[in-house]
């Protein structure tokens, strides 16, 4: 009976061992990804913070343009609904940061802190 209780434990560490390294090879295929694609995803951070700071520019822009554009008497000739603020809301609530985290002032920084936080774990 013994027997039969080792030769199920070597066949589970066996399964085990072999899962294990599985895994490893995996998990150093996507550093191997994450490496490579690290200059890729700087490039499109600092293309979104260019493009919000792009928006936000035009929109306000467009805000300061708007009450030049049409005279007074048109804007009071439209339907009320028309002129009421959008029941929708242009910007995101921020979510509670969660405990423990770091306060990242920029996306680069974010991204720049995630591969610095990846390659200290494989060192």
């Amino acid at each position: 009976m013994t027997f039969v209780i080792d030769i199920a434990i070597l066949v589970l560490l066996v399964g085990t061992l072999t899962y294990a390294w599985v895994v490893d090879r995996r998990v150093r295929s996507l550093m191997r990804v994450l490496r490579e694609m690290e200059p890729m995803i700087g490039n499109f951070s600092e293309a979104v913070d260019r493009s919000e700071s792009t928006v936000s520019v035009l929109r306000s822009l467009g805000q300061q343009a708007e009450p030049k554009a049409r005279p007074q008497r048109e804007r009071e000739r439209e339907p009320e609904m028309t002129r009421a603020e959008p029941s929708f809301r242009t910007t995101r609530e921020r979510p509670a940061r969660p405990t423990g985290a770091t306060k990242a002032s920029g996306k680069s920084e974010l991204v720049r802190g995630f591969f610095e936080t990846v390659r200290q774990r494989e060192a």
